[in-house]
């Protein structure tokens, strides 16, 4: 069983192929080809453990991934883990992959393919509210899809702000970088805007104002008690877009939504129906795109590294 670290990772494979190989992933979920049980969550005081597992025809994984909030006072990394990749026919494991990297990496990708759905392809600015890895990712990723000009930013500290464009910049020199002090600031500047954050709370003002022609992508709340954007950015939406089925019942956005009728089962789209063709979005609807991610992205990304990495080795 061969190791392939996050550095591995990254330099293996480009954005665009990273998102080139989630699509497929998802195509092949909608197909039938990738089968994909609900995850396994469990919670202490201080700790969310999952247990992902994802099968396919050639290839199976089992993403664990720790994600431990407390760990920052500890200057240790937030979210752990391991993805283990496993030959389908014969059930031996054959690689032990960076799990942090290959997470962001593919919700990274996921936000570009919403990106590309929701938004014209004449933007030019994004906002990312929370400047940690996932918002990095992120706002690399929209570069690949959109030619992005301006990225407005808003973080809890400014020294994450600071971290966040030292490292964009190297990526994306091209960027106007800009820190804003308020997430309201972040919306009122933006063309579409990320939630990155991992807060149980919104993170700016329930204005239907400050949001009119705006587009939002959450990718920060996973829990049922976590709602990432205000009310209105809801209510106001013709349509809901999500990666996956399970966020019906898996995060407080769109159980919220439902649940409080402000938006009604049809109004909420999955990536696999459109993108295979079953369903078709009007580009000129106002849809908010949220991502919970689940283990057939990983399985996607996973096959993609492991197959580069050995083509590499040979």
């Amino acid at each position: 069983m061969i190791e392939i670290s996050g550095d591995t990772i990254k330099s293996l494979i480009l954005p665009e192929e990273v998102i080139e190989s989630v699509k497929s992933g998802i195509l092949k979920l909608e197909k039938g080809d990738y089968k994909v049980p609900e995850r396994l969550h469990l919670e202490n005081e201080h700790l969310t453990y999952l247990v992902m597992p994802a099968m396919g025809t050639t290839f199976f994984c089992t993403k664990l991934v720790s994600f431990a909030p407390n760990n920052r006072e500890l200057n240790k990394p937030v979210i752990t883990g391991a993805v283990i990749l496993h030959n389908a026919r014969t059930g031996i494991p054959i690689a032990l992959i960076d799990a942090p990297t290959i997470t962001a990496l593919r919700t990274a990708a996921v936000g570009a393919i919403g990106l590309e759905l929701i938004s014209d392809p004449s933007i030019h600015s994004i906002g990312v509210i929370g400047c940690g890895t996932q918002g990095l990712w992120q706002a690399i990723f929209a570069n690949a899809v959109r030619e992005i000009v301006n990225v407005f930013c808003y973080s809890r500290t400014k020294q994450k702000f600071e971290t966040f464009k030292r490292k964009i910049l190297q990526d994306t020199p091209h960027l106007n970088v800009e820190w804003c002090g308020h997430a309201n600031e972040v919306v009122q500047k933006s063309d579409v805007i990320y939630g990155c954050t991992t807060s149980n709370d919104p993170v700016f003002s329930n204005d239907p104002v400050l949001i009119d022609g705006k587009r939002f992508i959450s990718v920060g709340s996973f829990r049922k008690d976590m709602q990432e954007f205000p009310d209105a950015v809801y209510q106001e939406a013709d349509h809901i877009l999500i990666d996956t089925e399970t966020a019906m019942h898996e995060v407080g956005d769109i159980i919220n939504s439902v649940e409080k009728g402000w938006k009604e089962a049809h109004q909420i789209l999955t990536l696999g129906a459109v993108l295979s063709g079953k369903t078709s979005l009007d580009p000129s609807a106002n849809i908010v795109f949220k991502s919970v991610g689940m283990a057939a992205f990983d399985l996607a990304l996973a096959e993609a590294v492991y197959l580069r990495e050995i083509q590499k080795r040979n």
